[in-house]
């Protein structure tokens, strides 16, 4: 998996980590009105939840619930929406877990700042394939959950990147690292310092692209953070 990974990051263009500055309070979701299933069990989302742990929560798989619910890619779910989880017979649905507190399927996010590059946001006709963060410079950059470290190394248009692979066959991904505290097959622990963020010589300030892959798929990293 991890040269697979390799061989798809390093073909990605130079303008892939692109980002044209936007707010993160301009990210669109989606109203409890919005076209649902028929069939399934109704989950009204509460703060802290995310798409991602309440698929977690009812074993049902995130792209699913995103086509049934008709959740646009770019947008994230807001409280008091009602997102079905679908099932041929709704009756047999029920949480597995406790919302109460955060899980082990739940992601941090790598670095506190603002979205200044949002999730399939074009620029120069190429789409994001994940968020961009405006941090401090030489911010400490966190792993977003347990996992093992695939790959460390400079990537064409994506600077100094660092992946990590995780259960599900999920992969985080960080980019424009100044530094690198860990190697290529090194375990790492939620929380854990991992890299130290880049400067941003057009914003003036650090920055980092970061990414949620499943199955080599972009994901949207929104649906995932906590």
């Amino acid at each position: 998996m991890f040269s697979k990974l390799l061989v798809l990051f390093s073909i990605l263009s130079l303008s892939a980590c692109a980002t044209v500055e936007q707010p993160s309070s301009t990210t669109a979701s989606i109203p409890a009105a919005a076209s649902i299933p028929t069939k399934g069990y109704a989950h009204v989302v509460q703060k802290g939840e995310t798409l991602w742990r309440i698929c977690k929560t009812y074993n049902a798989d995130l792209e699913d619930v995103v086509r049934a619910n008709r959740i646009p890619e770019s947008s994230n779910i807001s409280v008091g929406q009602t997102i079905v989880i679908p099932r041929s017979n709704a009756d047999t649905v029920s949480p597995q877990t406790n919302f109460a507190s955060r899980g082990p399927s739940d992601f941090i996010w790598p670095a506190k700042g603002r979205i200044i590059g949002q999730f399939r946001q074009k620029s120069s006709g190429v789409s994001n394939k994940g968020i961009d963060i405006a941090t401090d410079t030489a911010q400490d950059v966190l792993a977003c959950q347990d996992g093992r470290v695939a790959f460390v190394g400079h990537l064409a248009g994506y600077g100094e990147t660092l992946i990590i692979s995780h259960s599900d066959e999920i992969s985080t991904v960080y980019c424009g690292n100044s530094s690198v505290n860990v190697k290529t097959g090194d375990d790492v622990k939620q929380g854990m310092v991992i890299a130290k963020t880049g400067h941003s010589p057009r914003l003036d300030t650090g920055s980092i692209h970061f990414e949620i892959r499943r199955k080599n798929k972009p994901q949207n990293p929104l649906y995932y953070l906590n």
